[in-house]
């Protein structure tokens, strides 16, 4: 059983009148989003920082599927499962999000660029020439490119022929910097993207109300895709203009004070 860095503010346990739940994207961290808690005692709320194992402080190597069962484990145990809940997801957060939604009545969820199929993802980074912003997410700090285990890393990924043949058994060794740490590269690539995850039409919870918020430019996941997702599932899109990139750079207080307006 991995340690996890679950963090939790806001008004307690007993006065929440509902749960607020937060998953970064894959790689990111919880942590980094902010949210007053004068906030959230204004809204009833109690929020809780969920990082997946590899994520934050939390041991472990992520896997979107064991990392759902874990919050739903964790959600359970702290008895938050008979609260009105919500749910903000960054990325890969947000496409877990929605997984979790089948199995428990998310009231609203709110998510940032979700990525809705990782391989169409890894897809959609080589052909428009962005993989490196991917790989440079994985390097070891404090080596060089050209040395181990860099220069490893980054000649496997630099084409897309290991997510063909499988083959990351010789990235079998652990990573850490401050985006991730895992005991194993090779174990980290292949939860994700062999032969990787996606949400279906038939994953949505038609109980939950979703909005999805899109930036300007997404190199990370095509944008067409996703609106047009939107549009056949009833659900609201918001682009926020001012955000550059998939990771909302500087944009996350609007996106927040989005969310605040559309309501609890």
């Amino acid at each position: 059983m991995p340690s996890l860095e679950i963090i939790e503010s806001g008004v307690s346990h007993t006065e929440a009148k509902g749960i607020l739940i937060l998953w970064p994207s894959t790689g990111g961290n919880a942590r980094s989003f902010r949210i007053r808690d004068s906030e959230l005692i204004t809204h009833g709320l109690r929020l809780i920082r969920f990082n997946p194992p590899s994520h934050g402080n939390s041991d472990g190597i992520y896997d979107p599927k064991v990392a759902i069962s874990l919050l739903y484990d964790y959600l359970k145990a702290k008895q938050y499962l008979n609260h009105r809940l919500f749910g903000i997801g960054h990325s890969g957060g947000g496409a877990a999000l929605l997984l979790l939604a089948k199995q428990i009545p998310f009231q609203k969820l709110f998510l940032l660029a979700p990525i809705l199929n990782s391989v169409l993802s890894l897809k959609f980074l080589y052909e428009s020439d962005s993989i490196e912003e991917f790989s440079r997410l994985l390097l070891q700090p404090e080596v060089a490119d050209d040395e181990f285990p860099n220069n490893l890393i980054l000649n496997t990924l630099s084409n897309s022929d290991w997510l063909v043949t499988g083959k990351v058994d010789p990235l079998s060794f652990p990573i850490k910097n401050t985006r991730i740490q895992v005991a194993s590269l090779a174990e980290f690539l292949r939860n994700l993207f062999l032969p990787g995850f996606q949400v279906s039409e038939g994953d949505l919870a038609h109980h939950s109300e979703v909005t999805i918020f899109l930036p300007k430019e997404d190199k990370w996941f095509p944008k067409e895709n996703t609106i047009q997702f939107a549009k056949k599932n009833q659900i609201r899109v918001v682009e926020i203009l001012e955000a550059p990139d998939h990771f909302f750079s500087r944009s996350w207080l609007r996106v927040w004070n989005e969310i605040q307006a559309i309501g609890w």
